[in-house]
């Protein structure tokens, strides 16, 4: 009594995956935003796959994850803890696109739990 997994189903598993990803990866700022890129890009290529009418919204805040990622290592490995050596303090202004890509998934998931009622 094997069932066929649908893609649907497959589209929820994938969805909640990278969803827990992305809530547990900001526990910790540092070590979690590698947490959090995955789960945003999981998120971004399953909605892709299946189609989903926000796909767009989902890779545009996935690459607003991963720069502001990116930008937080490239400092972090320069600097370390200390922000007042290295590097220019402008670099703190391209941190930003994390938390920003983050609250957008954030607004994508109650955008799709209060107003699309069928997912």
């Amino acid at each position: 009594m094997a069932t066929e997994m649908t893609p649907g189903t497959w589209l929820k598993i994938g969805f909640y995956t990278g969803l827990l990803l992305v809530l547990l990866g900001v526990l910790e700022p540092l070590r979690g935003a590698l947490s959090v890129v995955f789960g945003s890009f999981l998120i971004a290529s399953v909605t892709y796959r299946y189609k989903d009418p926000q796909h767009t919204y989902y890779l545009i805040a996935a690459l607003l994850i991963f720069i502001g990622a990116a930008v937080l290592w490239i400092r972090y490995y320069f600097s370390g803890v200390d922000l007042e050596t290295a590097l220019l303090k402008s670099w703190g202004i391209l941190i930003l696109a994390y938390p920003i890509g983050w609250l957008f998934i954030l607004v994508l998931l109650f955008v799709r739990l209060f107003w699309m009622k069928n997912f």
